[in-house]
């Protein structure tokens, strides 16, 4: 039965059907293989794959069986790129590395101002763009390219290709080389196409030395005999070059045009490379800018609030927020600085500042009236304020409408990244309303701060000219009205640079 059902498969690849042209071009493949070098790995007469060519595919796969078991390690393949690299740059590359390396950028941070140590480090990765150029950028490519072509050839199954001749062929075992029997070409069609595609990239021009020695300084001693290797890679390629393997393929299954799947090699490490050591001295100088803009945020909250405990909204806040950014999610990019606008509208707007607004709006006898308008304006928008930034506030908590959803969503973000975008999508929208309102807050401040400048010169004035009265709403005021407006003036003025900071 078996036999019957074979013959019936062997014969819809007969000549029969086929065109007069394609028949005269099988005649010339036949011709050509029984002329080929490689003709004793096909028999023609049977079809049949001969065991002299599944002897060879051992010898090479003995031979690349060490190498195949170090390219699966992926430690040992992160350090060979590392190599790879290396290989490519000079001791003055090596040597700028160096200097923008964190461990010593830490060191020299002991001894260095920030300011001088971020243009040191911009310099140097300006000189590290320049020195590591496009043609480095291009050797480094080109060794990793060869790298993974030969990965791709040590992946290839050879395994499962030798157990279609012995089911009971072991991964790895070389003590006694198996017997191969011949085989018909048409069961193993596959198996010689993807032997094809994944030795099309090794030719014996490339730098093939230099790849072994890069694996023996990550392995420690030599995987394979150099000289062994190099006929290796000389004979596969003239086993390609000769079309022996593409001709059998044609000629079994009567189709003068089958080819094998070719693959192209297009890597990026020595780009990446670079990318990866800009952002890390990037990183760096964001970390000094951080530090600074820290000590400049911490400097201003003590000129400005007499208190301590600054923390007055519940859930969009910083320690809420850390969870999201632990997911690296959208977090609240503006929680610190909507935070502190909120302490500071409760604290001093609301009291103090409106307060000394009403004494010199409504009491004061004033000569511009758009001058009082833009400052009473102001000081109404900045208390409708409170309420958007309660409004925020409380449709992130538990019970509001996006906190929950966030919540809920926050949870099953490890197993379902669909909710990444919806996340996102949740924490920009409130994100953009907490910047606008901080943006418009401190544009109102600014107003006002303005306005108190102006009043201060007028008062100042032997002649004042903006209001007529001061006199009269200086009794209104529990203390001196000048030195009033000096302080209240002098806190808006940190106010704003603190928003401009928290906003960056």
């Amino acid at each position: 039965m078996a036999e019957d059902f074979m013959d019936k498969v062997f014969s819809l690849f007969s000549n029969e059907g086929l065109t007069d042209e394609k028949q005269n071009m099988l005649k010339g493949i036949g011709k050509e293989l029984s002329q080929s070098k490689y003709a004793k790995f096909f028999r023609i007469r049977s079809e049949e794959v001969d065991p002299s060519f599944m002897s060879f595919l051992f010898s090479v796969y003995k031979m690349i069986y060490p190498i195949k078991l170090f390219m699966k390690d992926e430690n040992k393949m992160k350090k060979l790129r590392q190599l790879i690299v290396d290989s490519c740059i000079d001791s003055n590359i090596k040597e700028i590395v160096k200097r923008i390396d964190p461990a010593t950028l830490d060191e020299r941070s002991k001894t260095v101002s920030g300011e001088d140590l971020i243009v040191s480090i911009q310099a140097d990765v300006d000189l590290l763009i320049r020195q590591f150029d496009a043609k480095r950028i291009t050797d480094v490519n080109h060794r990793y390219e060869l790298t993974s072509a030969f990965y791709q050839f040590v992946s290839y199954n050879f395994n499962g290709f030798f157990k279609k001749f012995d089911p009971h062929f072991a991964d790895g075992s070389f003590l006694i080389e198996p017997k191969f029997p011949a085989i018909k070409t048409i069961l193993i069609i596959d198996q010689i196409g993807d032997f094809l595609t994944v030795t099309q990239p090794l030719k014996p021009e490339e730098d093939w030395n230099g790849l072994l020695n890069l694996i023996k300084t990550c392995e420690g001693h030599d995987l394979v005999s150099y000289e062994q290797f190099n006929v290796m890679i000389k004979t596969i390629r003239e086993i390609h070059t000769s079309k022996i393997l593409e001709l059998m393929v044609q000629y079994t299954l009567r189709n003068p045009v089958w080819q094998f799947k070719h693959s192209v090699f297009r890597e990026t490490i020595g780009d990446t490379w670079l990318e990866a050591k800009k952002a890390d001295a990037f990183n760096y100088i964001a970390i000094i800018n951080n530090a600074k803009k820290n000590s400049q945020i911490s400097a201003l909250l003590k000129q400005i609030f007499e208190s301590t405990d600054l923390v007055r909204l519940d859930n969009y806040n910083m320690q809420i927020s850390e969870a999201y950014r632990k997911k690296n999610v959208e977090y609240f990019y503006y929680a610190e600085g909507l935070n502190y606008l909120k302490a500071f509208l409760d604290d001093y707007v609301e009291k103090e500042i409106k307060e000394l607004c009403d004494i010199v709006i409504i009491r004061g006898q004033w000569t511009n009236n758009t001058m009082s308008r833009e400052m009473s304006e102001a000081m109404h928008s900045l208390l409708e304020d409170q309420t958007k930034i309660n409004d925020i506030d409380v449709v992130m908590g538990e019970d509001g409408g996006d906190g929950s959803r966030l919540r809920a969503a926050l949870l099953r973000v490890d197993r379902d990244q669909t909710q990444v975008r919806y996340i996102n999508s949740i924490v920009s929208k409130n994100n953009a309303e907490a910047l606008e309102i901080i943006n418009e807050a401190a544009q109102q401040l600014i107003v006002i701060g303005k306005q108190l400048k102006n009043l201060i010169e007028d008062l100042q004035k032997k002649h004042p000219e903006l209001l007529i009265n001061w006199k009269e709403i200086n009794l209104a005021s529990r203390e001196p009205l000048l030195q009033r407006m000096i302080n209240d003036f002098k806190r808006i003025n940190f106010f704003v640079q603190l928003m401009h900071l928290c906003t960056q």
